[in-house]
């Protein structure tokens, strides 16, 4: 009797199961007006599941999208084809009168990538594209969900030019249908297709899968894989073993430079097309080695905040220090001890956080920059600059409590081991918890580092190491300085910090409208300010800035570099520092 009962219920679980779908169905072979054209079948609709949900946010962005912004067209239809009575009622939500009677949703949204906003535009990683020869789907700007059926699964049905190639850790059924289990495994699997070229192979048991879309060709899927190799290898070392079975990278390279979004399964790449030099496989190797061990935090290590995240009203986490500085500082430690960087090109890194960091408002802990990485997002950079340096601050002090024995790389990898994706930590003690799987003079650092904002002991803690740290060391006239920090905020080019004297009249916050008298925005900012390097120190530069909604003409006199944060590994170093730093760069 008990073996019937069993399967009497999951008999019952499946057939349940088996109704709580939702089948969508995108026309992209319509690509002339910049419009996913969207079709959405529903099932066992309810007066619960009134209210249908674009996303405000998503997992990993940090930042606020409002993907209700890009709904051009809303319709609710029943059997016999006629309207169903719906409005929108917030920037994000669509009231349906008489849900119960829906068989069809049908609705249109903007490409993020081409459609201009004021405010909060959406990262071309995390966006979306429709193009004559691809497009690029994030699954949260184009998909939505109604209130209660989250967690329902999905099906995806594409409708493309038969000559595309789709990229995606989606699985595809036998009726043609992307399938995926609720709608947050649709926002974690971005999708690429259209004109591409792939590249499949196996690093030990893990299928590896290189997508690339290359405007002109002259990138290819297996140029990029030959690149990729070494990191998945050093990853391997540095986790024990790739803790997945299959993952995918998806490459655009077109006009601009933008950066990359992680996922469970897949990671989603916007670079500009250019040759590949020595210097851009290692900027790929590097963006990609912060990419892919994002499988391990959040991905695996993460807090209920993540597991269950809210699309509708997003909660941050405060552990976005874990997140993407821990992140950052395993992209470039792996590195180093694989022997893909060497010594002086990891300090240089650290020179360069450091040097970065310097342009952020210090009275900000990461504990509060995590806890408001949406709201500021002129200071939300800094995480992957203050959080990857406070990562090998708590590696060495590791080392050190350990007797070289025991780091930080150790500790996380014992994490993700009782964790998992499907394994919520506590948001509210993880710091207890981890501590207690460490020694209680974590305690300090965390309260001082990360929850404070204490300076940071990088001279007292290199010199563990054998390696001697000078913050200042005086300036190089030879060489000029802006005198402030740019960044962006709102889609716009905005003064972040100011580090020389104010005579020089920016401010933090200014938009900057104009150099010489040309328009500087998003995709010309480099090149607008890349003359910059070959004026000398008196030279000027004309700004026209916008500051509180008032035009300002401002005249920059370039000032003389400061010579900051200078490493140097000492060749009389004791056998204590040596030790340790023999054990900080190897693994264990």
């Amino acid at each position: 009797m008990k073996n019937i009962k069993f399967i009497s219920i999951a008999i019952i679980v499946f057939v349940s199961a088996s109704f709580a779908q939702q089948k969508f169905f995108v026309n992209l072979n319509d690509r002339a007006d910049d419009l996913f054209k969207v079709t959405l079948i529903p099932s066992n609709l309810t007066d619960e599941n009134k209210i249908f949900q674009f996303a405000s946010t998503a997992p990993g962005t940090y930042q606020l999208m409002d993907i209700g912004r890009y709904v051009r067209t809303f319709k609710a239809i029943d059997e016999t084809g006629n309207e169903i009575a719906s409005r929108q009622i917030s920037t994000n939500q669509w009231e349906i009168e008489e849900p119960a009677k829906v068989k069809k949703i049908y609705y249109t949204i903007a490409e993020t990538w081409d459609t201009p906003v004021d405010k909060n535009m959406v990262y071309a990683m995390s966006g979306t594209s429709l193009e004559n020869d691809h497009a690029v789907i994030n699954g949260q700007a184009v998909f939505g969900y109604f209130h209660g059926k989250q967690k329902d699964s999905i099906y995806i049905k594409l409708d493309y030019p038969n000559d595309w190639i789709v990229g995606t850790a989606l699985a595809k059924n036998n009726n043609g249908f992307y399938a995926a289990k609720d709608y947050d495994e649709v926002v974690d699997s971005p999708i690429m297709l259209g004109v591409l070229t792939k590249s499949s192979q196996k690093i030990e048991n893990t299928t590896i899968d290189v997508y690339s879309y290359s405007k002109t060709g002259k990138i290819n899927a297996d140029g990029l894989f030959s690149i990729l190799e070494d990191i998945l290898n050093a990853t391997s070392q540095f986790t024990n073993g790739l803790p997945v079975d299959h993952y995918t990278f998806l490459f655009h390279f077109e006009k601009m430079t933008m950066g990359a979004w992680e996922h469970n399964f897949s990671s989603f790449y916007v670079f500009g097309e250019a040759d590949i030099t020595e210097q851009f496989a290692q900027q790929i190797k590097s963006i990609a080695a912060h990419e892919f061990y994002h499988i391990v935090t959040p991905l695996n290590i993460h807090s209920e905040l993540v597991n269950n995240f809210n699309y509708e009203k997003p909660v941050m986490s405060q552990h976005l220090w874990l997140y993407e500085g821990t992140t950052e500082w395993a992209a470039n430690i792996l590195q180093l001890r694989d022997y893909i960087i060497t010594l002086d090109e990891f300090l240089g890194e650290m020179k360069q956080k450091l040097a970065m960091n310097d342009y952020y408002d210090q009275s900000i802990s990461l504990v509060d920059l995590s806890l408001s990485s949406t709201e500021k997002q002129d200071q939300y950079p800094n995480i992957y600059q203050k959080g990857a340096v406070v990562a090998t601050l708590l590696d060495i002090r590791l080392l050190e409590l350990s007797k070289g024995t025991r780091g930080y790389r150790e500790v996380i990898n014992q994490l993700y081991k009782d964790f998992g994706v499907n394994k919520s930590f506590s948001e509210k003690d993880f710091f207890s918890e981890f501590v207690k799987r460490t020694y209680p003079e974590i305690e300090d650092f965390i309260n001082r580092y990360i929850k404070g904002t204490d300076k940071l002991p990088v001279e007292e803690y290199f010199a563990k190491l054998g390696i001697q740290y000078k913050e200042n060391i005086g300036v190089d006239s030879s060489k000029i300085s802006l005198g402030f920090g740019l960044g962006v905020k709102d889609g716009k080019i905005a003064v972040t910090s100011v580090t020389m004297p104010e005579e020089n009249g920016v401010k933090t916050d200014d938009i900057i409208l104009k150099a010489n008298g040309e328009e500087v925005n998003l995709q010309n900012a480099q090149s607008r300010f890349s003359y910059i390097s070959k004026l000398k120190v008196g030279d000027t530069v004309d700004l026209t800035v916008s500051r509180k909604g008032e035009t300002k003409e401002i005249k920059i006199t370039m000032q003389p570099r400061k010579i900051r944060h200078q490493f140097k590994v000492l060749e009389n170093a004791t056998e204590e520092q040596l030790a340790l730093r023999s054990a900080w760069m190897k693994n264990f």
